[in-house]
């Protein structure tokens, strides 16, 4: 039987593959977290989400809402405001498709 005073305190240790070392640092660099923080939270974490992302989703989020006041003030707008506002409204649109790509880790 095998002693537990031995392996109460014994170090798990990760290593990732070479191919996706470089990936695992960005991960743990985007997040904020220390290496054994972030494997933690991966692990055991509350979250669905990788930690990098919950960055992006409320920013994302935010914009949607800048979106919707964007769109509440045009009913009041003349027809120059209301062009301005849909365009800011695009240029909004467009960076949340981008964020978006990003996030799932694909060009946009």
């Amino acid at each position: 039987m095998m002693d537990q005073q031995t392996s109460k305190n014994t170090p798990i240790s990760y290593k990732p593959p070479k191919d996706r070392r470089a990936e695992f640092e960005r991960m743990v660099s985007e997040s904020g977290l220390s290496r054994n923080a972030f494997i933690t939270e991966a692990v055991f974490g509350r979250s669905r989400h990788r930690p990098g992302e919950l960055k992006f989703l409320a920013r994302i989020l935010a914009m949607c809402g800048k979106i919707a006041e964007l769109l509440a003030s045009v009913s009041c707008s003349s027809d120059e405001q209301v062009r301005l506002l849909l365009e800011q409204t695009r240029s909004e649109l467009i960076t949340i498709r981008t964020l978006l790509m990003q996030a799932l880790g694909r060009r946009s």
